[in-house]
């Protein structure tokens, strides 16, 4: 084994033995924990275990979670299910980021940082879908950069430490390549059915792949992104027919009036006037809101009851009242929905987290986790906003050459941001918590940036240290 086998190795196994330990000491000393999102996945899980699947289904959540949830079926096996999605997700990061960043040190130090991520960790200690989304993601993420990397499509971008098998790069037709694809296309509609904001990643992922990545054939890559799309088209109109059929209503849901309303709470006191006994209710239950919370955000969660009994509309006709009179708020204030807009964008960046910590049974364990967590939530923000200030950047030429970006980096920097720009629009909320599948991959991103800005830094200083010697031995 040369020397560069070994280092992988050693990584890999550095990384595998921290990812056991700290997961086996959140199993000991964390037990399993739920937010008020949980009863809704939960619903659904027993809905389709007891009453005769979607008999009893009311439109909440996309089945994704609560399959795997209803597979579990215990606690415990919950737990454990997620656990290993995470010790998983910290092996797909370690070799994403070898294949991306080409050293086994730089794979080794973004996997530690993934699986040492407390708020990425106690995601797996909770009933959420978080933890499921991560690990399609990062499965569709190492599958496309294996593809890409397959083909030496590689833009400026050195080989990693262990180059992949002479018999995978291909100029013709390649059955590996070709089954990546497909499995790409099912991992794609599994993620869209676990959390519908990334139903755009297939869509996304084939435009690259027929337009951006030229190192293959052009029938290889309409073939792969045909297939890698494929399935997720296929489900989600599907799923779109099926919730349009049960409760007339289009989208991935049933609550898609409901999540408007959180855009327009902050002026709902300007509905027009022939809303005026549905506004007046809200605006009773957003004002107690704020004085238990401080904040008018979910006030619509809160008034449902109460405005279902007032209009004597059922859960549904209400929701696609709400909706109405939202879209006609952001017609007449179209600027007070933008600003709405603009602050719900900013919030994704602000890195969100779940935890309990006084359900941590170890009082010392408890303090040190929450200094850690305070201290990596400030570093994993200081990170997003260098993501920011390094996408944005990219418009130069010269710092595109800087960054050497290849196919797949553009792909994972414009599947960021297109995530933060639909879940602003999908929803104004707990906007931090749509980042948490796609934060270790924007840490990647900043990594691989930071790591070739001092490549090439130091091949400058070398070449300038070389002219001046030359020099000077001409002088001489």
């Amino acid at each position: 084994m040369n020397n560069k086998k070994e280092s992988l190795v050693a990584w890999l196994i550095i990384v595998l033995v921290v990812a056991v330990l700290v997961r086996i000491t959140l199993r000991i000393n964390y037990p399993l924990a739920q937010s008020n999102d949980t009863p809704t996945y939960l619903h659904l899980a027993n809905s389709l275990k007891n009453h005769n699947g979607f008999e009893r289904y009311n439109g909440t959540r996309t089945p994704g979670y609560p399959i795997l949830l209803m597979a579990a079926d215990t606690d415990e096996n919950i737990y454990f299910m997620q656990l290993v999605m995470g010790l998983l997700t910290t092996l797909l990061v370690f070799f994403l980021a070898w294949m991306v960043g080409g050293r086994a040190w730089f794979a080794g130090i973004i996997a530690l940082a993934h699986t040492l991520n407390l708020g990425q960790l106690f995601f797996e200690a909770a009933v959420l879908s978080e933890t499921a989304a991560t690990f399609f993601l990062f499965c569709i993420m190492s599958g496309l950069a294996f593809i890409y990397m397959s083909t030496g499509d590689s833009t400026n971008l050195p080989e990693p430490d262990l180059s992949l098998p002479m018999s995978l790069r291909f100029g013709g037709f390649n059955p590996l390549v070709i089954s990546i694809s497909l499995v790409i296309g099912f991992l794609s509609s599994a993620v869209a059915m676990t959390r519908p904001l990334f139903a755009f990643i297939p869509f996304l992922g084939s435009l690259f792949l027929v337009f951006f990545w030229r190192a293959a054939p052009l029938k290889i890559r309409l073939g792969s992104a045909f297939l890698a799309v494929l399935p997720s088209l296929t489900v989600l109109l599907l799923w779109v027919n099926f919730i349009y059929t049960r409760f007339n209503i289009v989208g991935m849901d049933s609550i898609g009036g409901y999540h408007l309303v959180n855009h327009t709470t902050s002026f709902f006191e300007l509905a027009p006037i022939e809303y005026a006994p549905i506004r007046d209710s809200f605006l009773e239950f957003r004002a107690a809101r704020i004085t238990t919370s401080g904040s008018p955000i979910n006030t619509i969660w809160d008034a449902i009851p109460t405005l279902m009994t007032q209009t004597k509309l059922n859960y549904y006709s209400l929701g696609r009242l709400m909706g109405e009179i939202s879209r006609r708020l952001i017609h007449d204030h179209p600027w007070l929905y933008f600003q709405n807009l603009a602050l719900g964008w900013w919030w994704f960046w602000r890195v969100g987290v779940f935890w309990l910590p006084e359900n941590i049974i170890n009082l010392s364990l408890r303090a040190v986790a929450g200094k850690l967590m305070l201290a990596e939530r400030i570093s994993l923000f200081g990170i997003n906003l260098l993501f920011l200030a390094g996408s944005l950047a990219l418009l130069r030429p010269r710092i595109r050459q800087l960054f050497k970006m290849d196919v797949f980096l553009w792909f994972a920097v414009s599947a960021v941001w297109v995530t933060s720009i639909l879940q602003t629009l999908a929803e104004h909320g707990d906007n931090p918590r749509f980042l948490a599948p796609l934060q270790s991959l924007v840490v990647l991103i900043v990594g691989v940036w930071l790591m070739r800005s001092t490549e090439f830094l130091k091949q400058s200083l070398s070449k300038s240290q070389t002219n001046i010697t030359g020099k000077k031995a001409v002088e001489k």
